[in-house]
């Protein structure tokens, strides 16, 4: 009798570990893409050249102005369904260009950029993505930085106090307060504006002084219309709307025209959730 119970537990146990190696060999992979399709209100952006006094758009106090350079980091994307789907991006930092992994500088002046590829994700339907705007603490190292994060590469480094910029607008405004500096072998031109919003970690004033160092990474967390599915034969994508006029919210063109510190950047930080808006998907 014992006998006959133990090759019946063990035919059990074949059974459901040839179900689980099954389950396994089943599971298949797709791609989803992200798109960022940024935007003043309405209107494609269209840069011009810095110090161009040619302004395209309006704030929405009335103040006109154009840009000559907008662009943002994206990191930690992360994808969810109805039914515990979950992906991931890879993050990881490196001083090896091609081993760094889940940063990404979207550059309106670099089409290509703003389509986001992820691959290797589990095949499901999804309804929700999660990202990060800015740089978090994953990407600001004691050691070198590659690639995307590598500052003698172009990326947007300040310090170790302050971190990544986040977020860049450079243009020229109608009523900028901005004067003509010139300096040895650069120009800021009149009537420009840089606004630069980073800062990934909030660091208390020394007494007597003001705060200069917040955190201004922002993560954004945003619903699809309906379930998008991955799958082998499929390609899904996220159409995501990036608003400079809610980014630039209220803000006055004759005194704010120069953001360089995380602090000054904190009002356009407060900003950035309302700023990434989910246009659409494509099944």
């Amino acid at each position: 009798m014992k006998s006959i119970q133990l090759l019946a537990l063990s035919a059990l146990i074949l059974l459901f570990s040839a179900c689980k190696d099954d389950e396994l060999e089943a599971q298949t992979f797709g791609t989803f893409e992200v798109e960022f399709d940024n935007r003043v209100g309405s209107e494609a952006i269209s840069l011009e050249e810095a110090g161009s006094q040619n302004y395209s758009y309006t704030t929405a106090s009335g103040q006109a102005f154009n840009l000559s350079l907008f662009g943002y980091y994206i990191s930690k994307i992360k994808l969810e369904g109805p039914n515990g789907e979950l992906y991931e991006d890879e993050m990881k930092v490196s001083p090896h260009a091609d081993e760094v992994k889940g940063f990404y500088q979207v550059l309106q002046s670099e089409p290509a950029s703003r389509f986001i590829q992820l691959e290797n994700v589990p095949a499901g339907t999804y309804h929700r993505i999660t990202f990060t705007v800015g740089i978090a603490d994953e990407g600001i190292q004691d050691g070198a930085a590659g690639g995307i994060l590598d500052p003698a590469e172009g990326a947007w480094f300040w310090n170790w106090n302050a971190g990544y910029i986040g977020i860049a607008m450079e243009g020229s405004a109608q009523n900028s307060g901005q004067e003509e500096v010139v300096g040895d072998g650069w120009t800021i031109p009149a009537k420009s504006f840089a606004l630069h919003v980073g800062g990934w970690k909030d660091v208390p004033a020394a007494t007597g002084e003001e705060q200069r160092f917040v955190n201004n990474v922002k993560t954004i967390s945003l619903a699809f219309d309906s379930g998008v599915r991955v799958g082998e034969a499929l390609e899904p994508n996220a159409h995501i709307v990036v608003d400079v006029l809610k980014l630039l919210g209220n803000v006055d063109f004759s005194t704010t025209y120069s953001v360089h510190v995380p602090k000054a950047g904190q009002p356009f930080a407060e900003n950035i959730p309302a700023a990434f808006i989910l246009d659409h998907t494509h099944q």
